[in-house]
């Protein structure tokens, strides 16, 4: 997944999350079970946002992979180059 698009995704669940919370603030409902639901809403932020960063970091790590093949590549041929003259 693109930096963009896990940008993206993260701004969704955080609108949810910011929109849910305030459904629940503003709902008529008794104080304990307004804490309860609000409770379930943030530990699903969270899930959502651990989610976010184990993808953040996969694709980080793919992408530093190939950055180091890369260049272990071109300092091959850099080498090979430097060999014949």
């Amino acid at each position: 997944m693109s930096n963009k698009g896990e940008s993206f995704f993260a701004g969704v669940i955080l609108g949810a999350a910011v929109g849910a919370v305030t459904a629940l603030l503003f709902a008529p409902d008794k104080g304990k079970r307004t804490r309860k639901k609000l409770n379930r809403k943030v530990r699903e932020l969270n899930d959502a946002m651990d989610e976010v960063y184990l993808k953040s970091k996969d694709s980080f790590t793919h992408l530093s992979e190939d950055v180091e093949d890369n260049i272990n590549d071109l300092a091959k041929k850099g080498k090979k180059i430097l060999a014949g003259k």
